[in-house]
């Protein structure tokens, strides 16, 4: 009996998460080591206020990002259910005071309160994210990218990382923002 409980625990996580793919376009993919490492370098030193990660997936960038910026508040958005659950989950167990998951779609979301927005999103999405910030970020904010560039904006810079897949992490605004 044990057995069909988890076989169907199993399938019902498996559909979920192929419910969230086939809505959002795209499945909850976890940023590289390599990715998170070069994003977590483009960060301001001490940096406060809001970090916004549009597509937080299984949360592990966001924990890494409220670790190297633990002045600031990171809030974490994701659609897919069981990938929000998982983050939610993990974050009551780990104790992490400045992170927040939320499930909630970044086409909602009030963009200038977010000091810095994270994302790594599909080519898509990047088309609405931009279309949503209307052609600028707040003063001073940041908007750093894994992988797809904002359609239309010019990077302030781009890294280009030594790995298998030669990643492009883009970083947008600050004092250089040019659309």
């Amino acid at each position: 009996m044990i057995e069909l409980w988890v076989l169907g625990l199993a399938l019902a996580a498996m559909l979920s998460v192929l419910w969230g793919t086939l809505r959002s376009g795209i499945s909850p993919m976890p940023s590289s080591a390599k990715a998170r490492d070069a994003i977590l370098d483009l960060l301001p030193g001490e940096l406060e206020g809001e970090i916004l990660e549009l597509g937080s997936g299984w949360g592990g960038l966001a924990f890494s990002l409220a670790k190297r910026c633990p002045q600031a508040s990171v809030r974490g958005y994701e659609t897919s259910l069981l990938p929000w659950l998982f983050s939610v989950v993990r974050l009551r167990v780990s104790g992490v005071e400045n992170l927040s998951f939320h499930r909630r779609d970044f086409r909602e979301l009030d963009f200038s309160v977010g000091q810095v927005l994270v994302c790594y999103l599909y080519p898509g999405a990047m088309s609405v994210l931009a279309e949503a910030l209307g052609g600028k970020l707040p003063e001073g904010g940041l908007l750093i990218s894994n992988t797809f560039a904002l359609p239309g904006w010019k990077p302030r810079q781009l890294l280009e990382l030594n790995d298998l897949y030669r990643t492009r992490v883009y970083c947008y605004g600050g004092a250089e923002q040019e659309t």
